[in-house]
């Protein structure tokens, strides 16, 4: 009888061993295989191991995703970029897209995707600002654009604003669009003076996105590099009804017209656009 009690006792707690065993399995199985999603926050660098003497092997950008089943605590995550397996350190790592800051640096089409059926939704201007959290080396970044979601080349973005653009440009200036085309050299007479002279044709565009406000002038020219004041060598040519810039327009509201240089044919030119509190302005160059 004693052996049998003996044998019971010993079954029932090699029963209740194997359970605990069981019950502990899935739940160490778990642990192990929880995969993390992280984006590189900084443009990083992918090793081959976590020793002193690793080498790199390759480099994520910025905004790439990332996942890992690494302990959190680690200094080094295990990661797979591009196909390759390596480690990248973790405090180069974010749960969350990195907010990316560009500037237009010439004149570019906004599309509504990025595959070679895209349609081009509109135009976006120089220097205008936009915001990203597309991984640093697409071709194309996902930006916001007049209330629309769109792509837009990469190559034609910079991170600083332009001081200087050549004609034919549409610029963001302030709340204003300004597009100086080429001017073109003319011959004939002034409302300011008798005879007949040399000067320029400088056709403006310029178009309101913000509150109503005055549009704003050319300040200064350089011909050849000399500076000159723009109402100084400004010519009011008797062909051209001249546009008058210096008047308010409401948002959504274009101007365009001609004014008038004293400038000989064949110079170096750049036109000095300024908003009317001359807080913003745009330099536009080329010859005539």
């Amino acid at each position: 009888m004693k052996q049998l009690i003996k044998k019971l006792s010993l079954a029932i707690a090699l029963t209740f061993a194997i359970s605990a065993l069981v019950q502990a399995l899935p739940l160490n199985k778990a642990e192990a295989s929880t995969v993390y999603s992280y984006y590189a926050k900084v443009t990083s660098s992918l090793y081959n191991s976590t020793k002193s003497n690793k080498k790199k092997i390759a480099t994520v950008p910025v905004n790439a995703k990332l996942s890992t089943t690494t302990s959190k605590s680690s200094k080094m995550y295990k990661v797979k970029y591009n196909g390759k397996s390596g480690y990248v350190y973790a405090a180069n790592l974010s749960s969350k897209r990195v907010t990316l800051t560009f500037y237009v640096k010439t004149t570019s089409s906004f599309y509504n995707n990025t595959s070679s059926k895209k349609k081009k939704l509109d135009t976006i201007p120089v220097n205008m600002k936009l915001t990203t959290t597309s991984v640093k080396t697409d071709k194309m970044y996902k930006v916001s654009y007049n209330g629309k979601s769109g792509y837009v080349y990469a190559a034609n973005l910079s991170t600083k604003k332009l001081s200087s653009v050549p004609f034919g440009q549409t610029v963001r200036v302030g709340n204003f669009t300004v597009k100086i085309d080429k001017p073109k050299n003319e011959y004939g007479e002034s409302y300011l003076e008798d005879g007949k002279s040399k000067y320029i044709a400088v056709p403006i565009t310029i178009k309101n996105f913000g509150s109503r406000d005055y549009a704003g002038y050319i300040s200064e020219l350089y011909i050849n590099n000399k500076y000159y004041d723009g109402y100084d060598i400004q010519y009011y040519s008797t062909k051209y009804d001249e546009l008058d810039t210096l008047v308010e327009l409401s948002k959504g509201k274009t101007l365009s017209g001609i004014q008038t240089f004293k400038v000989s044919p064949g110079k170096k030119l750049e036109i000095v656009y300024s908003d009317f509190w001359y807080d913003n302005n745009i330099t536009f160059t080329g010859k005539n």
